[in-house]
């Protein structure tokens, strides 16, 4: 989110799709959206009659590292065949402090219970499929997260999906860059090393085994690299084609676009090319997700209804061309 005046804020919604697959036996019992239904069912009598919620570290089993999530939200819209939810993400790590109104002194917040990042999302399941309209929060739970968290309950604890498929809606530069692409003239990539686990193992053994060499010697916070392939100068470039780095480029961008959850590793992936007729594109990974932008004064949105009367035209829109 970004500030663009005193008390307005910039937030931004993306879209994706998730798809279940029922298990071999429960095949002719449930199609996705049923299992979409029953998770979300799940959680809102855990959440309305148990009074409590159901967490997932989605970093179990790791040394020193916790990712805890739970949905807190989860109400039926049946007239418009949705679900208004959230999900929160339990902050690790050093702990903020507290000022007190009108006092110079730092309190610690351990009394009150544990810090949390909330993110808003709206299913429609007015399809054969469920699409998602989520809130882009940086400090809370991701596309990946919300992916995570219904296949584990969906597989799990209901035992009725063996596999979960997600689909982000991009714009067209994914296809673009894959039709046209000629030759990679630089890139730029920007990642977290704790996030280079996210990407698929064979994406990580092929292209980013430096980048875990270093993440595990050095423990950076940020792992940037900047490849040019061009020959410096104004007006000069290379004629040669970067085979290498063009092969790399499709493998990722096909990975985009068949398994999204890759996306959510990188905090840049930017890079220059030619296109066949040797007119240079950029493909920003960043900017090529399906978006919308809302100025927001965040004070006056304090009901789950307020959020969704934020997406609500936006949604309706977009599901009128599914």
């Amino acid at each position: 989110m970004k500030s663009i005046q005193e008390n307005l804020t910039e937030v931004k919604f993306q879209y994706f799709s998730l798809k279940f697959t029922p298990l071999n036996h429960l095949k002719e019992k449930y199609n996705s959206n049923d299992i979409m239904r029953n998770v979300a069912t799940y959680i809102s009598r855990k959440l309305q009659e148990d009074k409590e919620g159901h967490l997932i570290d989605r970093h179990e089993g790791r040394p020193n590292s916790m990712r805890e999530l739970f949905m807190n939200r989860a109400v039926f819209l049946p007239k418009e065949r949705r679900i208004r939810c959230s999900m929160a993400l339990l902050r690790s790590g050093r702990e903020p402090l507290l000022k007190p109104r009108e006092q110079f002194k730092l309190v610690s917040m351990n009394a009150l219970g544990s810090i949390a990042e909330e993110t808003h999302f709206f299913i429609d399941y007015s399809k054969g499929f469920s699409v998602i309209c989520i809130e882009y929060q940086h400090f809370g739970p991701r596309l990946s997260d919300i992916e995570y968290y219904f296949r584990n309950v969906a597989q799990k604890v209901l035992k009725q999906s063996k596999a979960t498929e997600v689909n982000l809606y991009m714009d067209v530069s994914i296809d673009k860059a894959l039709s046209n692409l000629k030759n990679v003239l630089n890139m730029d990539i920007k990642v977290q090393p704790k996030n280079l686990p996210q990407l698929d193992a064979d994406i990580q053994g092929k292209y980013f085994t430096g980048m875990n060499n270093i993440a595990n010697t050095l423990k950076p916070k940020y792992i940037k690299i900047e490849t040019f392939f061009q020959t410096p100068g104004k007006g000069i470039k290379s004629t040669e084609l970067n085979k290498e780095a063009n092969k790399m480029f499709i493998d990722m961008l096909q990975r985009f676009k068949g398994r999204t959850f890759n996306i959510d590793a990188f905090d840049t992936f930017v890079v220059k090319y030619e296109d066949k007729e040797g007119i240079e594109e950029v493909f920003n990974l960043l900017n090529s997700k399906r978006e919308f932008v809302i100025p927001v004064d965040l004070k006056k949105i304090t009901k789950s209804k307020d959020w969704y009367s934020l997406i609500e035209e936006d949604f309706n829109a977009l599901m009128a061309t599914l």
